[in-house]
């Protein structure tokens, strides 16, 4: 199915890599993304000062608590609202905690943790904004032909500030410790909001009505059951993390442990995941597979092999996996936002990724506990296969699926747009129904 809406007819418009509108977006969101970086190693290092490994892992946590709980919140907001002002909104909430924080912390430096958990929260809430917002924006500003291009240069300057934005927040935590880390966070949040400020929506978006969180939920349930390409896309975005991320944040450093290869292997192993990354991502900006979905698709069940002989080759096999499990990501990850922008209709867009948003952070604790008490029943190498295969077995049973195997972004199926625009009729007059009933 194609998105096909009255904001952009043809599909066309101008290329993302040319586009000043969509650097001006890319530059106030890469700025974002350095920022929300370089705060997390800020409050772990704050965090990590009491000494206290409990009060630490809290104060780190404290800032997952509200992200989880208005994640569906976040959604619901981004497709009711206009989406620049709440980029701008979330960006500058950001600058009034750290703000406030840095006063506090001025005039009470014994109690820095409680500062920097009140800190997390509202950087949570925040992020559960900021998210949804930033992946409705790229269809007001590009065509639906060049949604793809546009995912890989969104994700491309995230990846690029995963590495660069804890490397700077550890220069200057070195020089100027935590009043001054977050004094620069000021800084970076401030001119994010500004750039984000000039940004011009080129395409009107449908945004969806006024209702309660609970009526616009129910609604993009309703929507995904209609709208069978869409729900198939959904799945198979929301199964990912349940298996590469135990494999990643838990399994590598198992099996270096085990291993006894030490600290600096460790570092060098998730690196080539980084590097992986970035490169497959840049290398999407000159792709433009006629079927993206079995492009990515394809290249996930290689991630699945991947991930499992991580678990059982020698030092460098590992580092060369790790480098595929990355380069894989690379790829794969653009064609699934930039298609999922394209598919799913425009007043959906914030709630449907809201939607898989709040299944990985579901899902995810339960995948790193099952893995942890697999890999003491059975070892840590059988358990990193067990995950490689079902990461390779659950991207093969969606490629068996012919609507996403075939799946263009240029071309719609009739009965599935009309199918929609049904379920949209019912779903708002259920709706309707819904704001009068809550006043």
């Amino acid at each position: 199915m194609t998105a096909t809406g009255a904001e952009d007819p043809s599909g066309s418009g101008p290329s993302p890599v040319r586009d000043a509108r969509f650097f001006t977006f890319l530059g106030g969101v890469a700025l974002a993304d350095i920022g929300d970086h370089a705060w997390v190693v800020v409050l772990a290092y704050a965090a990590a000062l009491s000494g206290d490994p409990l009060t630490a892992t809290v104060t780190v946590a404290a800032g997952t608590i509200p992200r989880a709980i208005l994640d569906l919140v976040g959604g619901a907001v981004a497709d009711r609202l206009p989406t620049r002002p709440l980029l701008i909104g979330a960006a500058g909430t950001r600058v009034l905690a750290l703000i406030a924080g840095l006063v506090a912390l001025s005039t009470m430096p014994e109690r820095t943790i409680p500062i920097m958990i009140v800190l997390a929260v509202f950087f949570g809430a925040a992020d559960a904004l900021h998210k949804p917002a930033v992946f409705t924006m790229p269809r007001q500003l590009i065509g639906v032909g060049q949604l793809v291009r546009a995912a890989s240069l969104r994700q491309l300057i995230n990846r690029l500030a995963m590495l660069g934005g804890p490397a700077l927040a550890g220069v200057v935590l070195a020089t100027v410790h935590v009043p001054g880390a977050i004094a620069g966070l000021v800084a970076v949040f401030t001119v994010a909001a500004i750039l984000l400020a000039l940004v011009r929506p080129r395409f009107e978006r449908e945004r969806s009505e006024r209702q309660s969180v609970i009526a616009a939920t129910r609604q993009v349930v309703r929507y995904l059951r209609t709208d069978s390409v869409a729900r198939s896309l959904v799945y198979s975005m929301v199964g990912l993390n349940f298996f590469v991320i135990p494999v990643i944040n838990a399994g590598v450093a198992l099996r270096v442990a085990e291993e006894g290869w030490g600290a600096g292997v460790l570092g060098i192993l998730m690196a080539s995941i980084g590097v992986g990354a970035v490169v497959g991502t840049a290398v999407t900006l000159r792709l433009k597979p006629r079927y993206p979905m079995r492009f990515a698709l394809i290249l996930l069940i290689a991630q699945g092999f991947g991930l499992a002989l991580t678990g059982v080759l020698p030092m460098v096999g590992v580092a060369v996996s790790l480098g595929l499990v990355g380069l894989t990501a690379g790829l794969s990850s653009p064609m699934l936002a930039g298609t999922a922008q394209a598919i799913v209709r425009p007043n959906y867009i914030g709630r449907v990724f809201s939607v898989v948003g709040l299944a990985d952070d579901a899902l995810v604790p339960f995948g790193l506990i099952g893995y942890g008490l697999l890999a003491g029943v059975i070892g840590i190498g059988p358990t990193t296969v067990i995950c490689g295969a079902g990461m390779a077995l659950l991207m093969a049973l969606a490629l068996l699926r012919r609507s996403l195997r075939t799946l263009r972004i240029d071309q719609a199926p009739e009965e599935d747009v009309s199918a929609a625009a049904q379920s949209d009729e019912a779903e708002s007059d259920g709706a309707e129904c819904d704001s009068s009933a809550t006043g």
